[in-house]
């Protein structure tokens, strides 16, 4: 028997009157899945953080492997690995309250690829409690130079005329690199081209090794959204002859002509510059001495260097014209000639994009350079010099230039 004052029936009977109020149901529902509710829509908050951190360090990974993966080459491995992890800290430094992260960087020269993964962990809002110690995950990304044969002759002018053309007894050794004319590629006599690679837009004839592709896709000039200072407003021409003795000239504008002959010689400071009328006219076993330097010649500047005349030129290592170390502007169509017997320290790209690079004489050119890149609307040699061109990019100071070298002629893709 059982009194009003039964507990268990009075608990029967409230669990009745709830069961028989939605209003009671209802609240009683919303009331127990409050926190699960909570927590789920802090997870899905945390969560989404998560993912664009994630994504986040993929790009950055991204970019990084295809930055590395264009300096294959250029630098030692091992160099190259810590300067990428460098880069990666440098852009996650915005994520370091959160993110803890470990980078491994693997450069295969050989295979022209780069390996990156990143093992990291990344805090939750749930002070590490859900998951157990924050979100940990592992970003991966790979590169390759999908073709390594660097971009070392590049005659990039397309009218009849403006081409590669050798004669007499004239040679380009280029081994390991890619020489291409987006016109025609003549060679005659006994005069020959050996390369890596050898690609002519139109017709290829004569001794050149390995054979020639003919019909290949035009190479567009790879610096033709480089501006190339404008000379200045005016100057004073100042003719010079150095005749035997030494003369030591610092950055800027020269006019006139400068002779250098008679064993005399010619150091060039380092800095640009800026010849923007008159011939440098090197001759009777000059020296011309220059390091960190560029020669930019205006429209009616032009050099030669001939007889037993000795260069030494090594190009800017910082700068607008980091890479460069002779450069002409677009409306510059003169010839300029090497036909000296010792112009054969030559380190940087010559970028000529109007005239004609004329190599002639009986000697070696370039050959004792690092690396050498000839850019030109066409290059013209007759009879019997060698223009050797190196690819040495990590024995130099000399930065190689965007566009040429291994930078452009590999095409660097995202690999999985």
């Amino acid at each position: 028997m059982t009194g009003r004052g039964d507990p268990a029936r009075g608990l029967r009977g409230l669990l009745r009157r709830l069961a028989g109020d939605r209003r009671g149901s209802v609240i009683t529902t919303f009331a127990l899945a409050a926190p699960v509710i909570a927590i789920l829509a802090l997870g899905a908050i945390d969560l989404a953080s998560v993912s664009s951190d994630k994504g986040a360090v993929q790009d950055v990974a991204d970019a990084a492997a295809l930055m590395a993966a264009k300096q294959l080459g250029m630098a030692d491995n091992n160099g190259l690995a810590e300067r990428t992890k460098a880069v990666i800290a440098e852009q996650l430094s915005e994520m370091s309250n959160r993110l803890t992260y470990q980078t491994t960087v693997t450069p295969d020269t050989a295979a022209g690829t780069v390996s990156i993964s990143i093992v990291a962990n990344r805090n939750s809002f749930f002070v590490n409690m859900l998951p157990p110690g924050g979100w940990n995950f592992t970003i991966v990304a790979n590169a390759q130079q999908m073709g390594t044969t660097p971009l070392c002759v590049l005659s990039f002018g397309q009218a009849k005329g403006e081409e590669i053309g050798l004669k007499d007894d004239s040679h380009v050794q280029a081994p390991g690199c890619l020489v291409q004319s987006n016109s025609d590629i003549t060679v005659a006599g006994t005069s020959g081209i050996s390369a890596g690679t050898v690609q002519a837009s139109g017709l290829a004839s004569g001794a050149i090794s390995p054979t020639p592709q003919t019909d290949a896709p035009v190479i567009p000039d790879p610096f033709a959204s480089m501006t190339i200072a404008p000379m200045g407003a005016s100057c004073t021409v100042l003719n010079q002859v150095i005749d035997a003795l030494p003369l030591v000239l610092a950055p800027g504008i020269h006019c006139g002509n400068i002779t250098v002959k008679n064993s005399g010689s010619l150091t060039l400071l380092p800095g640009d510059h800026i010849f923007q009328k008159g011939q440098l006219h090197l001759q009777d076993g000059a020296t011309l001495n220059g390091s960190n330097v560029a020669l930019i010649f205006g429209p009616k500047a032009a050099f030669q260097f001939v007889d037993t005349s000795i260069i030494r030129l090594n190009g800017r290592q910082q700068g607008a014209y980091a890479g460069f170390v002779i450069l002409t502007t677009r409306d510059n169509t003169q010839t300029f000639e090497i036909s000296s017997s010792a112009a054969r320290e030559l380190v940087g790209t010559v970028y000529i994009p109007s005239a004609t690079l004329a190599v002639s004489g009986s000697a070696k050119v370039a050959d004792q350079s690092a690396w050498t890149v000839v850019v030109a609307k066409s290059l013209a040699m007759d009879k019997s010099p060698s223009l050797v061109i190196n690819k040495n990019y990590s024995g130099s100071n000399v930065p190689v230039p965007d566009g040429v070298g291994p930078v452009s002629a590999a095409n660097i893709r995202l690999v999985n």
